[in-house]
């Protein structure tokens, strides 16, 4: 196994662990013993727990990245539409496999040092999904006086509605369409009408 590969073999264990155990949980020992290795070959990759968590907190954050990326469409709301859709979709399979690490991350002690991890993370997605309704007002389908950031924050809290209800087990927020229709409004309230 080459050190790349170990090296994601212990950030796929921090990730079941904490997924498991909660970040308070997820020891070097259960680290260890999940990834197969000992512990003193966990710090030849890692030089402190706090950067296993950083790096497992990352690669949440990438997968999180691939739902605003999961769209080639060229006009700028129809990709916010399918990155809604594609939410929905692997929020509803469970296939994200992003959504408990995230909030156990998110409300873990101040002392681990993640908080602000999640915070810039958090933030280069607002700015990524701001940038394409920038796109969309330059493309002259998203009104003009709509603040960027503001329904970048929206379409965010459309993703932890869905994030939530599924970490509660309320299917019905997908399935009966509830999610489906926050977003929608979302959509309706930016673009501009075919009577504009």
């Amino acid at each position: 196994m080459t050190a790349a590969e170990r090296r994601a073999l212990i950030i796929e264990a921090v990730l079941s662990l904490v997924d498991e155990y909660g970040v308070q949980g997820t020891t070097t020992a259960r680290i260890a013993e999940a990834a197969g290795v000992t512990e003193p070959t966990l710090y030849k990759y890692f030089d402190n727990r706090r950067q296993m968590l950083l790096a497992a907190l990352d690669v949440v954050f990438d997968r999180a990245e691939e739902a605003v990326r999961s769209s080639d469409e060229t006009d700028a709301v129809e990709r916010l539409r399918k990155i809604g859709e594609y939410h929905t979709r692997e929020t509803n399979a469970k296939r994200l496999g992003f959504v408990n690490p995230l909030f156990e991350f998110i409300v873990a002690p101040p002392e681990t040092g993640l908080r602000e991890r999640v915070r810039s993370r958090n933030l280069v997605i607002i700015d990524e999904v701001a940038a394409i309704v920038e796109e969309g007002q330059a493309q002259g389908r998203i009104r003009a006086d709509v603040d960027s950031r503001r329904t970048a924050w929206r379409v965010m809290g459309f993703y932890w509605f869905e994030d939530v209800s599924s970490l509660m087990d309320l299917p019905e927020v997908v399935g009966e369409g509830i999610s489906k229709e926050m977003f929608d409004r979302i959509i309706s309230d930016i673009v501009i009408s075919r009577q504009d």
